[in-house]
């Protein structure tokens, strides 16, 4: 076991979109477990999984039957340009949801793809992560293998951030979330900005120069305006970036920071 973060780290908040079905095929009058993907306009507002707003959801996603039973899934398509090394998805959801999703891969647009075993329901609200073996490939699908796949409002696809730490480096806090100030004749006043929020102070002694350049990344793509998931080892949480890093060389292509997280309401 390890803590991790979840971010958006291949690209996709820029890769193409595209909606269509993900159709079983039927050879033989027989649905035989192979789907092949055909560009089809099935989603409405698709263009909302990756335009940083975790608030309007991708309507018109669901999942039925053809003529001979074979399955038609609803699916949305992520083409990253190149294939892209990934091992999660993290789907956000403004509310719970206990249909089913699937993810499967391709190095072409259409035809025959590539099925991923991490069917899955009981989606919480907020961030949802599923990993799977690292594969490599340029096409992504996410499709609804149930019902109506309602409130998807975000998603993004990477490869997980493995902190390189220590038991005792982690620190957790719950700070009162509001501020003391005055007025012109001093008088002084608190307000309450909003409920009282976790923050974990992480402290990495040593970086690589990839680690760096992967924290790097998180902090010029999310600065402390848009969520992602820290992973304690037993709960995923959703969190922003509290503070920008600092980072101390130590020795060549070697060096220590902290990283300080903000649970998000």
């Amino acid at each position: 076991m390890a803590h991790k973060l979840y971010f958006d780290n291949v690209g996709t908040s820029t890769a193409t979109l595209n909606d269509g079905i993900l159709i079983e095929d039927t050879t033989g009058g027989t649905p035989n477990g192979t789907m092949e993907f055909f560009d089809a306009g099935t989603l409405t507002n698709e263009s909302r999984a990756i335009d940083r707003d975790t608030t309007l959801d991708i309507t018109s996603w669901g999942s039925a039957s053809g003529d001979n039973g074979e399955k038609r899934n609803d699916s949305l398509q992520f083409d990253f340009g190149a294939s892209k090394a990934i091992d999660f998805v993290a789907l956000f959801f403004n509310a719970a949801e206990t249909d089913s999703m699937r993810v499967s891969h391709d190095d072409a647009s259409t035809g025959e793809v590539t099925l991923l075993s991490n069917q899955t329901d009981d989606f919480s609200t907020k961030w949802n992560i599923r990993s799977f073996t690292q594969v490599s490939n340029r096409y992504w699908y996410v499709e609804a293998t149930s019902g109506t796949l309602a409130g998807v409002t975000e998603i993004f696809f990477g490869t997980e951030f493995v902190l390189p730490i220590g038991g005792d480096s982690i620190t957790t806090q719950v700070p009162f979330n509001s501020f003391v100030s005055s007025t012109y004749n001093n008088t002084e006043f608190s307000n309450k900005i909003d409920t009282e929020l976790r923050e974990w102070t992480i402290s990495i002694p040593i970086v690589t120069e990839a680690n760096k350049t992967s924290l790097e990344l998180l902090q010029t793509n999310y600065k402390n305006l848009y969520t992602f998931v820290y992973y304690d080892e037993s709960t995923y949480h959703t969190v922003r970036l509290a503070k920008p890093f600092t980072f101390n060389q130590i020795a060549t292509n070697t060096y220590s920071t902290t990283i300080t997280l903000k649970e998000s309401p």
